[in-house]
């Protein structure tokens, strides 16, 4: 029996019918995208995927027709006197929803220090938002006349939906592999992007297939079986807490399911009547029940003063020895931005730092504090997790004490970008050489690159300084710059250092490595000729790694993976015997480490990491503290890290489920134990939740405010 044509039940069932295959397509997408499988059970983790997102794509489908409905209300006046007129105004509707809905993200995206000093920041919000409303209004002219082809059978409707599709799947693809789990705005917004994209291709599909009695009946019960989902959703507390339990592991890998509960929760909340304030404080009053916490109070141990290991007082005589040289020692730190300790030590790709750090005191299982120079670069200095300004002496306050001038050689755009952020980096001498881009780059805006010009520039300044002592810092920002720096200077020293195209890193970044490992090798060479080698300290080092595509991210910041916390370190302090050391060490064990070394006797109390020179020592010391580390996203905590031993426990602020990781593993991030070993998460979680950084990150979100 043919179904009886209803028009409006017909659109209702195919706006629908859509928004669920697109949300399926996001359980599909997320799938692809999502690495930690090996670590969940995945049937119930689909089965709860696909049904919280058939409500949601039920609930979506209602809106879509509640709007077209209006939409087609609001015109129909014109559709007789005036039809060209008509499309041109629903053009105008759906193009001010999208500027409606893109409004925040455009005034965030240009809300940074830089753009919002200059005319970009006035004039780019309504740049943006016009290219929204242009190309909703576009879209929406496109949709109208694929929706007329597909009705009138035209092969035209099937193109167009399928070039719709094509641009949508697009925008997903550019979503779940550029700047991942970096910009949760723009992300938002290309979700939304490609979800409308896929949502008319499949609207328009869904009309070809209308001309179909079977078709239309199966959209229609569909729809009424969606619907009826959505409201058991929407009704039942219990059911979508059972979602949110067998979804909590989506906060690991947050990519269109983890967005999707966050969202819901938000929403959830937002119905209770509660800020985001108020979300998070709930969350964390969970969190302390959970674990038997009574309140948020700093352990002891954070603020005894500092003692040296009994272990350490092994090497008390040799490390003695070594300090009283040392004092009248050169230092030099040679500080490479975003430089992995995978690629550091490997001889092929940086053959002068894997050599150096042999010949030095190499640490092999170094950490960095954070995922980004912010989190990294203040412990390095100060040796504190409380900051600089409660540090008993930084790295430049020691030199001052001993009476050494300091010297900073460090790129412009670095220069500016810490003059901004991190004014207390600030030298008796700054050497700054140009690398803006010429022509305009997205980003730091550096494209040229520096590390031999810093190096030509320190070994003339170190020609003309006789035998005065000094502390000088090279701050390297080109494998920072890796994806932007000038093709030309890229490709040709791809083949000055014959670097081959295959490598177990991305190309771009090992040949802007190999051609800084050139200049460092010329700078030690410079050392050698100028008779400087037997009297100078050199502090080989990074403040954090680059995912290089590990889990889909390129970048750094945002997790704390052992691709974007494993640092090089490597001292060198004449004298002293080369040793490859293989205990946990820290960016926080630099400051105590120098200050012991240029100062007979410095203040110690308030530092939190160690005297490098311990590790002398057989069997070495452990350490009397756990390593801790932080991560941001979108200029907030988002994850903090403690690493004891052999494991590494993340805690993730905006889902509050704890993620125990075994650093034997071949891939230590790729399976959480902390439900296997609920036990040492209980204790790890302990001593976390009372450590300066996760009291740090508590206080900023309460300052962030809702």
């Amino acid at each position: 029996m043919a179904a009886r044509y209803n028009p409006t039940l017909d659109t209702l069932a195919r706006c629908v019918a859509a928004c669920v295959a697109v949300a399926l397509g996001a359980v599909l997408a997320d799938s692809a995208a999502r690495h930690d499988f090996a670590g969940i059970q995945p049937l119930k983790h689909l089965g709860a995927a696909v049904s919280l997102y058939v409500a949601v794509g039920a609930a979506v489908g209602v809106a879509s027709f509640v709007w077209v409905t209006v939409v087609q209300h609001l015109t129909r006046p014109l559709k007789a006197r005036a039809p060209r007129a008509r499309v041109a105004v629903r053009a105008a509707m759906y193009g001010a929803l999208a500027v409606a809905a893109f409004t925040s993200t455009a005034f965030w995206t240009f809300s940074g220090r830089v753009a919002r000093g200059g005319w970009l920041g006035t004039v780019g919000p309504y740049l943006l938002l016009g290219a929204v409303l242009l190309a909703a209004a576009t879209l929406a002219l496109v949709q109208g006349r694929a929706a007329r082809a597909a009705r009138e059978g035209r092969r035209a409707g099937l193109a167009m939906a399928a070039a719709l599709a094509v641009v949508g799947v697009g925008v997903v693809v550019v979503d779940l592999t550029v700047l991942v789990g970096v910009y949760r705005r723009l992300h938002t917004a290309l979700e939304v992007s490609a979800g409308v994209l896929l949502g008319c291709a499949c609207f328009t599909g869904l009309l070809l297939l209308a001309r179909r009695d079977r078709a239309r009946v199966a959209a229609r019960r569909l729809t009424l079986v969606a619907a009826l989902w959505a409201l058991c959703f929407l009704v039942s507390p219990g059911l979508r807490g059972w979602h949110e339990g067998a979804l909590a592991h989506t906060g690991r890998n947050p990519v269109y399911i983890g967005r999707m509960l966050r969202r819901l929760q938000v929403a959830k909340a937002t119905l209770r009547g509660e800020d985001l304030g108020e979300m998070r404080e709930n969350r964390l009053a969970a969190l302390l029940d959970q674990y038997d916490v009574d309140k948020l109070t700093r352990d002891p141990r954070w603020d005894a003063g500092w003692s040296e290991p009994p272990a350490a007082r092994a090497a008390g005589a040799e490390a003695a020895e070594i300090r009283k040289e040392a004092a009248d020692y050169n230092v030099l730190v040679y500080y490479v931005d975003t430089l992995r300790s995978d690629v550091a030590y490997d001889d092929e790709v940086m053959p002068n730092a894997a050599a150096f750090a042999r010949q030095a005191m190499k640490f092999e299982r170094a950490y960095s504090t954070g995922s980004d120079t912010l989190r990294a670069l203040p412990t390095l200095l100060g040796g504190s997790y409380d900051g600089l300004a409660k540090s008993p002496g930084s790295l430049l306050d020691v030199a001052r004490r001993r009476k050494i001038e300091t010297s900073l050689f460090i790129p412009d755009s670095a220069a500016d970008f810490l003059g901004l952020h991190l004014p207390e980096f600030a030298f008796d001498e700054t050497h700054r050489v140009p690398d803006h881009a010429q022509g305009g780059v997205w980003g730091y805006g550096a494209d040229q690159p520096t590390a031999g010009p810093m190096v030509d520039r320190m070994l003339s300044w170190l020609s003309q300084r006789g035998s005065k002592q000094f502390f000088a810092w090279m701050f390297n920002f080109d494998v920072h710059n890796w994806r932007e720096l000038d093709r030309t200077y890229v490709y040709g020293s791809a083949e000055r250092y014959h670097v081959p195209d295959e490598g177990p890193w991305n190309w771009r970044y090992r040949v802007v490595a190999r051609s800084l490992d050139e200049h460092f090798g010329r700078l030690l060479k410079g050392l050698e000729d100028l008779d400087l080698t037997d009297r100078t300290i050199v502090l080989f080092l990074s403040d954090h790694g680059e995912a290089l595509g590990y889990n889909g991210f390129w970048i750094h910041s945002t997790f704390l993976w052992e691709p974007l916390l494993r640092v090089p370190i490597a001292l060198r302090i004449p004298g002293v015997p080369p040793v490859a050391i293989d205990e946990v060490a820290s960016l926080i064990d630099i400051a105590p480490t120098m200050a012991r070394l240029l100062d007979p006797n410095p203040p110690m109390n308030g530092y939190h990491g160690q005297d490098l020179l311990g590790f002398l020592a057989s069997p070495p010391p452990p350490r009397r503290l756990p390593l801790l580390a932080g991560a941001v996203s979108d200029q907030q905590m988002a994850r903090v890290g403690l690493i004891e031993g052999q494991q590494k426990l993340v805690l993730p602020l905006e889902w509050g489920a704890p993620e125990l990781y075994d650093l034997t593993a071949p891939d230590p991030d790729q399976v959480d134990l902390a439900a296997l070993r609920s036990r040492e998460t209980l204790r790890l979680m302990s001593t976390l939740l009372r450590s300066p950084m996760f009291l740090a990150a508590q206080a900023e979100l309460e300052r962030a405010g809702p």
